[in-house]
């Protein structure tokens, strides 16, 4: 056996087989708990890290059978192996052991050599699983950061293909978790909405350069070829079943409706526009303003927060306008964090403006 000091619980509620199985486990290095009983064993595992179990089948009140269904019924001990001790090897009850979720048995009475060669075969089998399960997790993790970077990278590319555009898809993405979080949406629903939102604008690859790059204000005709990036992101994701697409395809289509059903390509409004569109609006605008383009110029900080705040109901949904602005720092933070980055000469300073941003909120914005 190995340095590592592995935990065994004994559930027996004979003394003598208690006494018997700890003092072999023991002298060969293993540190043991003992259960007379299946309720103190699903007792200990809530509070004891094991690495293996050895149940006796025959116990009164719970027997070992019932007490494995528990066991592995809990996510805490699932994962536990268990060996079954028992005298009664009847082919039914074997099977039934099995079934429960049993790894093993060993029959009473047992030789030394033989419960060591079992526990010790088991006790590397299950180390060998959670090697494979954390390689499984690093890498699963890897491929996930690896795909983000493709839909910001992706995203940045449909923007306008400059280090700015990638940075505001990163901004964006980062704003849409935080208020998705503030909102209310749980974690995995959050992230699914975070990476989604870098492809808000994926219809623009279909979108001419001399419109998509022109260094002044679109004409009437030229904006609404400008607008028809909606639709067009719509084409370039629906073929996809994957969630992050999905949710993306909402979030291209809908995340230029307005509130009050002003907006575009459908006119929607209040509720029938999507959550997901909703919030990434927010997310999308806010980070708009904040940063110059050849098209316009950057705003200030009392601008941006004073238009959002007129755009209450009007584009944006009054909740989640409400959210934002309660949190306004938070958002701010973010926005500095990446901006310093950026090749921008002008950008948000929240330091310099804490004071009168806080007391212009604090005036009539609730």
């Amino acid at each position: 056996m190995s340095e590592q000091i592995y935990n065994i619980l004994i559930v027996d509620d004979v003394e003598d087989n208690q006494r018997i199985v700890k003092t072999i486990l023991e002298k060969v290095g293993y540190t043991t708990k003992i259960a007379p009983d299946g309720l103190t064993a699903l007792r200990l595992v809530k509070e004891i890290e094991f690495d293996l179990i050895l149940l006796d089948i025959m116990m009164p009140i719970m027997d070992g059978i019932q007490t494995c269904r528990y066991l592995k019924a809990e996510p805490q001990s699932a994962s536990i192996p268990v060996i079954f001790l028992t005298a009664n090897t009847e082919r039914e009850l074997l099977i039934k052991a099995y079934n429960v979720g049993g790894s093993d048995y060993i029959r009473k009475p047992f030789f030394k050599e033989e419960l060591l060669a079992r526990v010790d075969a088991r006790i590397k089998l299950r180390e060998y699983e959670k090697e494979l399960e954390h390689k499984v997790e690093t890498r699963t993790q890897e491929i996930a950061q690896t795909q983000v970077e493709l839909l910001n990278t992706l995203g940045g590319i449909a923007e306008g293909h400059s280090t700015e555009t990638y940075n505001h898809v990163r901004r964006v993405s980062l704003f849409t978790y935080k208020l998705a979080k503030l909102y209310g949406m749980d974690e995995k629903e959050a992230i699914l909405l975070k990476n989604a939102s870098s492809l808000h604008d994926i219809g623009k690859l279909g979108i001419i350069d001399n419109i998509l790059h022109k260094n002044g204000v679109l004409t009437s005709k030229e904006y609404d070829i400008m607008k028809t990036h909606t639709d067009i992101g719509v084409e370039i994701l629906k073929g996809s079943n994957l969630p992050v697409f999905k949710v993306a395809k909402i979030v291209a289509q809908e995340h230029h409706e307005k509130y009050d059903g002003t907006g575009y390509p459908r006119r929607l409004q209040a509720g029938n526009i999507h959550i997901y569109a909703r919030i990434v609006a927010i997310a999308d605008v806010f980070d708009a303003l904040c940063f110059q383009r050849a098209y316009k110029r950057c705003w200030e900080l009392d601008e941006v927060l004073s238009y959002m705040k007129d755009m209450r109901g009007k584009h944006f949904d009054p909740k989640l306008i409400d959210t934002f602005f309660a949190n306004i720092d938070e958002f701010i933070k973010i926005h500095n964090f990446y901006a310093k980055d950026t090749t921008e000469k002008k950008h948000i300073k929240l330091e310099n403006k804490r004071g009168k941003i806080m007391e212009w909120l604090l005036k009539d914005i609730f």
